[in-house]
């Protein structure tokens, strides 16, 4: 019984020791793989990718609604259908163009569920609010993964 302990003991300590032992000068050092590199957020060689299989229904306004403390606000609504439910649905406001009557850019960034969700495509209504730069948008555009998912031409007011 003895002779086992000290036989383990041994192998432990041989392991130990040969796991601490530094590579020879002569041997190459190996590179990360490609899957064990850090993946950086607008690195070019990274394509973005989008969960929205499918997009209708979009559309904007402005609104110039009176009252008090009452800014202007543009509102753009848009459904998408998505892989599964318990998405959610962030965006980002593009720079917007130097022209009288700018166009507005808006990425939309689609969540996926942290926890279980359901299985099927599920459509869901996305809303965007925010202000409005100067008279209004000429145009509006909603890209989503590098598309474009709709392009509004009609920016109406509602007074």
């Amino acid at each position: 019984m003895t002779s086992l302990r000290l036989s383990t003991l041994l192998l432990a300590a041989g392991a130990v020791l040969a796991a601490c032992q530094t590579p020879a000068a002569d041997a190459p050092a190996l590179a990360p793989s490609e899957a064990e590199k850090p993946v950086i957020v607008g690195d070019p060689r990274v394509a973005e990718t989008c969960a929205i299989l499918e997009s209708r229904d979009w559309a904007a306004w402005v609104n110039r609604m009176p009252g008090p403390g009452a800014t202007p606000t543009v509102h753009v609504t848009g459904q998408v259908d998505v892989p599964t439910g318990g998405y959610s649905f962030e965006w980002e406001a593009g720079p917007t163009d130097r022209s009288m009557t700018p166009a507005l850019k808006l990425k939309l960034l689609p969540r996926k569920p942290d926890g279980l969700a359901t299985m099927a495509i599920t459509p869901e209504n996305v809303h965007y609010t925010g202000p409005v730069a100067g008279a209004g948008f000429r145009s509006i555009t909603v890209t989503c993964g590098g598309k474009t998912l709709a392009e509004i031409i009609e920016v109406p007011d509602a007074v």
